[in-house]
C-alpha cells in the first residue's frame, strides 16, 4: 500500500454499522452510524463508493490528437502527417497560416481550373479535406510519407522546404488513384508563439494524374 492509500474496514452488528477509515499513522479517523436494516446497503453502498474516483468518460465521436506545439518544422511535418492519418480535420488546418495561405498546383492543372486555385484558401483547404473523409473506404489506412531533398532558411523564422511525397487516400472514387506522388515546396514562418506555420505551398507533378493537386481538385468541387 502506498502512501496515499486509504485502509476501509465496515464492522457490522444488529441494528448498526461502523465505517472506519485509516490513514498512514498516526492519523486515523472512524466513525459509526446508528441505521434502519432497510437502509444498511444504501450507506454501505455509499460508503464504498466515497473511496474510488471515476474517470470521466470521453465524448463519443471525437478523433484522437497527437498535435504537438510545433515549435520547430520538423514537428509541424508530424503534424501534418499525423493529422491525415487519423482524419482530423482540426489539426490538419492548424498546420497552415490561417489569414494568408497560398496554393500553387501541378503546373498541368492550372489552366482549366483558374478560378478555383487563384482564390485557394484555408475554406478550401478545409473542404477538399472535409469531403476526401466524407468518401474513405472502411478502415481507410491514410498515411503520408515525406523525404526531405532540400531545406534553406529564407529569414531568422523562417524556411523553405523541399520534399517528395507519397500520399496514400483509400477513397471511393473509381476514376481516381489512391497513391499520389509528387514534390511538395513549402515556405514555412513562425509565428508570434514561435509556432511554425505552412504560408505557402507549391505542389510539382512528377507522375501522370497522381499528383496533390489532382487529390485536391477533385474533393474540393
Amino acid at each position: 500500500m502506498n502512501d496515499r492509500s486509504v485502509n476501509v474496514r465496515i464492522f457490522c452488528k444488529p441494528g448498526s454499522f461502523s465505517v472506519h477509515f485509516f490513514w498512514p499513522s498516526p492519523h486515523i479517523f472512524s466513525f459509526s452510524l446508528m441505521v434502519r436494516p432497510a437502509y444498511r446497503l444504501l450507506w454501505l453502498a455509499l460508503a464504498l463508493a466515497s473511496c474510488f474516483q471515476i474517470r470521466p468518460v470521453e465524448p463519443p465521436g471525437q478523433p484522437v490528437s497527437d498535435w504537438v506545439s510545433p515549435t520547430d518544422y520538423e514537428i509541424l511535418l508530424q503534424n501534418l502527417r499525423e493529422a491525415i492519418a487519423q482524419g482530423n480535420t482540426q489539426n490538419y488546418l492548424r498546420c497552415f497560416q490561417q489569414d494568408s495561405l497560398r496554393f500553387a498546383p501541378a503546373a498541368t492543372l492550372f489552366n482549366d481550373n483558374e478560378s478555383i486555385w487563384l482564390n485557394w484558401s484555408i475554406f478550401d483547404e478545409q473542404a477538399w479535406f472535409d469531403n476526401m473523409l466524407a468518401n474513405l473506404s472502411t478502415g481507410a489506412g491514410n498515411s503520408l510519407i515525406l523525404q526531405q531533398q532540400d531545406l534553406q532558411d529564407v529569414t531568422a523564422d523562417s524556411l523553405r522546404y523541399v520534399g517528395e511525397y507519397t500520399l496514400r487516400i483509400n477513397h471511393t472514387d473509381t476514376t481516381l488513384t489512391t497513391l499520389f506522388q509528387g514534390q511538395l515546396q513549402l515556405l514555412i514562418k513562425a509565428n508570434s508563439f514561435n509556432e511554425w506555420e505552412i504560408h505557402r505551398w507549391t505542389d510539382i507533378e512528377l507522375y501522370p494524374d497522381s499528383s496533390w493537386s489532382e487529390l485536391k481538385l477533385r474533393f474540393v468541387q
